[in-house]
């Protein structure tokens, strides 16, 4: 019920019980005057009685004239006793009525204390009859006392109209909807509230935004080279190691890039010039980087970078190298460099288990044996990498990835994801596809080549139905993770919606979509637009990988997102690592009150104790459990 409702109800139940009160007062106290004006007749004709009996105690005359002056008085029956009985009794015979509906009533005689008289009258009401000329002034004040409140009315909800207004206003500031509601309507009342409500809107807004930007320069000199703007050692040794501990990765390849030249560039003509090709050299390597979202890029050290090419083998790893190697001999360099001894690349190859300080060292030993060529190349240290999945080739991925989706060869394995005190927050499925040998697949391998050949929209469109299907028979919530572009799309979208329409609010409340970070720090309007619209029917938004890469966390602000989850970079042995935790503080502090942060990838007590101290509440990783098919 609205508040101005509430109010009516009240103001109308205490006039009206007001009324009811003045009116049963009214009427007790009328009967009460009309017994009290009786009993006053009564009195008199006793005195009058008793009077008489005084003048004439023997033969008393007024038995005469007494019975027309009791009609008189309307008594209908009169006794006057004695200690001897009663002497005489007066009785309307013309009366009709029962005479158990008479009133009794009793009196001795003052000048005659041996005397009584027991009278029987009718009730004061008995002959009353209740014409509309004498019910008009009564009506009269219930009209006017209506009309009253019904103009009390009009003006109480004109007034509390804007009240509502602003009511509805802050019930939407609760819903997290801060910006649909920045400016509220002239017509709120209070209006000095309104306008305070307004002001803190907007100082929250850009508190939040000067938060998101304090939270970004936070990590940009955690992790960000200042200078060209990548990734710097630590979070490129990070990213290494986090990548060698995913038993989904199976094999990848580090490439270290020096530039030899520089030290005589710095000599020769002062930093800005130095600094001007490590600056054209960064632009060159992102170059590749933007067609290969999934290459790490950094700055190694002050004349060279390193790329981290996950599931790739020792030749793609060679292959790119001789691409970059041609982007970076078009840098015009100055004339004390030589052009031809300038670049030089060495290549290590990894796999799950390795240790990543001894690929480092790998890549520095191919690195010294590219310059001993003496001219700009790459070395590759030769290795047997013990992956099959890897290097299949973009053909026999392709034909094995259509092959899976024709056959519905597409199987899901699922892991729970646990609070603080132990408790089951929801299950999030895994993508698994077995390959013509037997051997199961993970999606963090099949997934990238999916996607290089345009298969991935397919393969998320097959996990959403499974996912949808799965919520109808889950207990606890259930995520699956999404490329986003294939969410957005009108078809899943439309789909989406028809979907949410079609079952309980409860169900549809148990999915939850996860998208990469990287994805939804560079969605438009109109984007945010469509994920804000399954936000609202009840669909969960969660984001995954929060942390791979420096991004603006804006994003926490414009959608309303259930939880943030930190990319295993920032987990592993965060407990040694204070730039991670440094990291960690800020990404929480952002989401405090908004989102909960989740760690992903936790697989020892230490972690997690740290992580509990910086404010993480929820853990996904093999030390709680790990994925079993469903």
């Amino acid at each position: 019920m609205k508040f101005s409702s509430r109010i009516i109800v009240f103001t109308i139940s205490c006039v009206v019980g007001a009324v009811l009160l003045v009116l049963l007062g009214g009427a007790l106290t009328f009967r009460q005057l009309a017994f009290n004006q009786q009993q006053h007749q009564l009195r008199s004709v006793v005195e009058v009685i008793d009077g008489q009996l005084s003048v004439q105690p023997e033969t008393p005359e007024f038995a005469q004239w007494l019975p027309s002056w009791l009609r008189a008085h309307n008594i209908q029956v009169l006794e006057v006793s004695n200690r001897g009985g009663v002497i005489y009794t007066f009785r309307e015979l013309n009366y009709t009525g029962s005479s158990k509906n008479l009133i009794p009533y009793r009196y001795p005689l003052a000048a005659h204390p041996d005397f009584f008289i027991q009278i029987w009258v009718e009730r004061p009401f008995k002959q009353l009859t209740y014409e509309p000329e004498a019910m008009l002034g009564i009506g009269g004040g219930v009209l006017i006392v209506a009309l009253g409140l019904i103009a009390v009315f009009r003006w109480m909800k004109s007034i509390m109209h804007g009240a509502e207004l602003l009511q509805t206003r802050g019930n939407q500031i609760l819903a997290g909807r801060l910006r649909d509601v920045q400016q509220g309507s002239p017509k709120e009342w209070p209006n000095a509230a309104s306008k305070a409500i307004e002001q803190l809107i907007t100082q929250l807004i850009e508190a939040r935004q000067e938060r998101s930007r304090f939270d970004c320069i936070i990590r940009n000199n955690a992790f960000v080279d200042e200078l060209t703007q990548l990734s710097n050692r630590t979070h490129f040794l990070n990213q290494l190691e986090a990548e060698i501990g995913d038993a989904d990765a199976h094999t990848g390849a580090v490439l270290l890039v020096y530039l030899r030249g520089m030290d005589d560039v710095n000599y020769q003509y002062a930093r800005n010039e130095g600094d001007a090709i490590l600056q054209q050299s960064s632009e060159a390597l992102k170059q590749y980087t933007r067609r290969n979202i999934d290459v790490n890029l950094a700055r190694y050290s002050g004349d060279a970078f390193a790329l981290l090419l996950p599931l790739s083998t020792l030749d793609e790893a060679e292959d790119t190298a001789a691409g970059l190697l041609k982007l970076l001999e078009r840098i015009p360099l100055p004339e004390v460099a030589e052009a031809d001894d300038f670049f030089y690349i060495g290549i290590a190859g990894y796999e799950y288990g390795d240790n990543a300080q001894l690929v480092i060292e790998q890549a520095e030993d191919a690195l010294r044996v590219a310059q001993m060529q003496r001219h700009n190349g790459w070395y590759a240290i030769p290795r047997e990498l013990s992956s099959s999945q890897t290097g299949k080739g973009s053909v026999r991925w392709r034909t094995l990835l259509q092959h899976v989706l024709s056959n519905d060869a597409l199987h899901y394995y699922q892991q729970e994801v646990f609070d603080e005190d132990g408790r089951v927050c929801y299950k999030e499925l895994l993508a698994r596809i077995t390959d013509y040998q037997g051997e199961v697949i993970n999606a963090g391998v099949f997934l990238p080549w999916a996607e290089k050949s345009g298969l991935q929209a397919d393969f998320d469109k097959h996990a959403l139905k499974f996912a949808m299907q799965q919520v109808k028979y889950s207990r606890q919530p259930i995520s699956i993770n999404l490329n986003i572009a294939t969410v957005i799309k009108q078809s899943v979208m439309r789909d989406l919606l028809q979907w949410v329409f079609s079952v309980p609010l409860k169900e549809c409340q148990k999915l939850v979509l996860e998208f990469p970070e990287t994805q939804l720090s560079q969605l438009n309007d109109t984007e945010m637009l469509r994920l804000k619209a399954l936000n609202k029917k009840g669909i969960k938004l969660a984001v995954e990988r929060a942390g791979q890469r420096v991004v603006s966390t804006q994003y926490i602000s414009e959608l309303k997102l259930e939880y943030l989850k930190l990319h295993t970079s920032l987990v592993r042995d965060i407990q040694v690592r204070q730039v991670n935790q440094l990291a960690v503080s800020s990404l929480v502090a952002s989401c405090a009150g908004r989102v909960q942060v989740m760690a992903v990838g936790v697989e020892r007590n230490e972690e997690w104790r740290v992580l509990q101290r910086l404010g993480v509440h929820h853990a996904q990783g093999f030390l709680f459990s790990k994925p079993e098919p469903i």
